[in-house]
């Protein structure tokens, strides 16, 4: 059997560097030879049992030591089941893990083509951040998607607008004309600077400047607030953005999960978009039950996968600012430290799979 090089990360974050079978495709997967990987906080959150447990509040919660998420690559196999992929598509997909290897295995639909004005890096950026806050304002928070822009005026709160997944709520927001956009950001918030339509509302606000000032200049926004999607998710978040929203008809959408959610009031409406349940084969709020088959999940990542694809080649969306760490699979040990540490200043770190030491271009 074929085998390939496999990334494993363990709860201090060290790695190894293993052989494994070549994956074979199931039904509905697409085999993806890997050019660029990207990394993602939970990855190494995953990796510390601690930390994965307490996400999960399940000591039992599944570790996955491949934990890449993101990878941009060719289809190098299709299951009997896939339509719209073909060997040699360049594509980026995302899976639960996976990614860390030069092979990996993208479910079709969490798999989209990649524009020929589109680079793998770029598309590397886009994933776990894009789906993540897709899900949030377009299945949470229900509002219309970007083929379907709002005509009506609500402000919505974006905090921490400078993480990937914070600049991608801000650019699907403004692409569905959900505005007026608070974002609020440190020193990286010229990251969304550009996105915002001043003449629509939106503006960006500097954590730094203070608590109170920070409620201050929102309430002067939006003195009636129902929405906020929290990026950095704490109980400090918590405790500053909470006060903010209108006591009726409120939603929080937390990026993650963890106890921090206990300390919402209760008029609020919590959600928290969960991505991992994409490859779930039931959907706990499916109509038809909790045994219900996971089929809305599925149709809804299929649109906006798809909608992925022609954003990216129409200029619509743009990918997340990245540095690309120099060893490839060698150098996931140190992106995951780097992220731990929050050294990566609003930057995705990228590995180049052709960049491992040893591995060359095979």
């Amino acid at each position: 059997m074929a085998s390939m090089k496999e990334v494993f990360i363990y709860p201090d974050l060290h790695i190894t560097i293993d052989d494994a079978p070549i994956p074979v495709p199931g039904d509905n997967d697409i085999i993806v030879k890997i050019v660029v990987a990207g990394a993602n906080p939970i990855d190494w959150k995953a990796a510390d049992e601690k930390v994965a447990q307490l996400i999960h509040g399940d000591l039992k919660a599944p570790l996955h030591r491949n934990a890449g998420k993101d990878f941009a690559g060719y289809v190098h196999a299709v299951g009997s089941k896939v339509l719209n992929f073909k060997v040699g598509d360049r594509v980026i997909a995302l899976n639960h893990s996976s990614g860390f290897a030069e092979y990996g295995v993208g479910p079709a639909h969490t798999t989209a083509h990649i524009p020929d004005n589109v680079t793998f890096e770029e598309a590397a950026t886009t994933g776990l951040a894009y789906t993540t806050a897709a899900l949030g304002l377009f299945k949470h928070l229900r509002f219309k998607g970007p083929w379907a822009p709002s005509k009506v005026k609500t402000p919505l709160l974006v905090y921490g607008a400078s993480s990937a997944t914070g600049a991608f709520t801000v650019k699907l927001a403004a692409l569905a004309n959900i505005h007026p956009i608070i974002a609020i950001a440190g020193k990286s918030g010229d990251i969304v600077s550009s996105i915002l339509e001043p003449s629509k509302g939106d503006i960006l606000l500097d954590y730094r400047i203070g608590k109170d000032a920070l409620a201050q200049e929102v309430r002067k926004s939006a003195p009636e607030l129902h929405y906020v999607v929290d990026s950095i998710s704490n109980n400090d978040t918590v405790d500053m953005l909470s006060p903010l929203l209108a006591r009726e008809e409120s939603s929080y959408v937390f990026m993650l999960g963890g106890p921090h959610q206990e300390r919402l009031p209760a008029y609020i409406k919590a959600e928290t978009p969960f991505a991992p349940g994409l490859w779930e084969p039931t959907d706990p709020a499916s109509p038809d039950g909790p045994e219900g088959l996971n089929i809305a999940p599925k149709a809804f990542t299929h649109a906006f996968f798809s909608y992925m694809t022609f954003a990216l080649q129409e200029g619509l969306l743009k990918g997340h600012p990245y540095e690309v760490l120099p060893n490839g699979l060698a150098s996931i040990g140190d992106g995951m430290v780097g992220l731990r540490d929050g050294k990566n200043s609003g930057n995705k770190y990228l590995f180049r799979i052709a960049d491992t030491p040893g591995l060359g271009s095979k």
